[in-house]
């Protein structure tokens, strides 16, 4: 099902017609409306459930003199690699070593959940400009505010400027299913477990409303439904380990 499709189900199933207007539209007059249900429905179901098509690589361009670029979506970050430009990225430890030899200029705290824990396979280069204190001193900045606004933000921070014309750099990891936004929008949860989708979305607005007794009753039909995607999982990750040691 695309957007709209789990919107109107969502409607019909939860009777929150104060969340949909009559053209199946998304309704704001009462906060985020069904989009903001679906979505966070759409996270939950992705912290719940390990999925192979949680894991892959974003790849993003980052333009020349880029120091610092933000993949929101990660949750989890198993390597960053930077394919054409020598630069070396700074993991927390570096970091802290970074804020102790500029001491004074830089942020005195620097929280280590918006920086990427990444392995720096490449060198800086002479053609790289380092980075001034005042640069450094913006990014802990930034960072500084997205804590205090309590947002999780995975950040790699490079030890110099993107020189030349830019760079690919690829983030390897564990990523949140794409939004569903537009009408047409589609991801894994709204494809192949629709029903569970909109399950999961009433179960946030029990969440946001507070209603206990109707929150136990959908989180036990959930956890049924979750148990048995996990089964599949299971079977298909043994069905691949059976196979790679068939290969060998």
């Amino acid at each position: 099902m695309n957007l709209i499709e789990t919107r109107k189900i969502f409607r019909d199933t939860s009777g929150r017609y104060d969340l949909v207007n009559d053209d199946l539209s998304n309704c704001t007059e009462h906060g985020g409306g069904a989009d903001f249900y679906i979505n966070e429905a759409v996270q939950w179901l992705d912290r719940g459930i390990n999925i192979n098509r949680s894991w892959g690589t974003h790849p993003i361009w980052v333009p020349q003199g880029t120091w610092v670029i933000q993949f929101p979506t990660a949750r989890v970050v198993r390597q960053v690699r930077v394919d054409n430009a020598r630069v070396c990225i700074i993991s927390p430890l570096e970091i802290m070593g970074e804020i102790n030899r500029l001491q004074g200029a830089l942020a005195s705290a620097m929280p280590s959940a918006c920086c990427v824990m990444a392995t720096a396979e490449i060198k800086p280069d002479d053609d790289a400009a380092p980075i001034p204190p005042e640069a450094y001193r913006e990014v802990f900045r930034a960072m500084q505010i997205m804590s205090d606004t309590k947002e999780e933000v995975n950040t790699v921070v490079f030890n110099s400027r993107i020189p030349h014309d830019g760079a690919m750099v690829a983030l390897n990891g564990m990523f949140y299913q794409m939004a569903l936004i537009e009408d047409e929008d589609t991801n894994f949860w709204s494809l192949n477990h629709p029903g569970l989708l909109v399950n999961a979305a009433i179960r946030q607005t029990y969440v946001s409303s507070g209603n206990k007794a109707l929150l136990d009753i959908i989180n036990a039909e959930i956890e049924k439904d979750m148990a048995l995607i996990s089964k599949d999982r299971t079977q298909e990750a043994a069905y691949g380990a059976i196979q790679m040691r068939s290969n060998h």
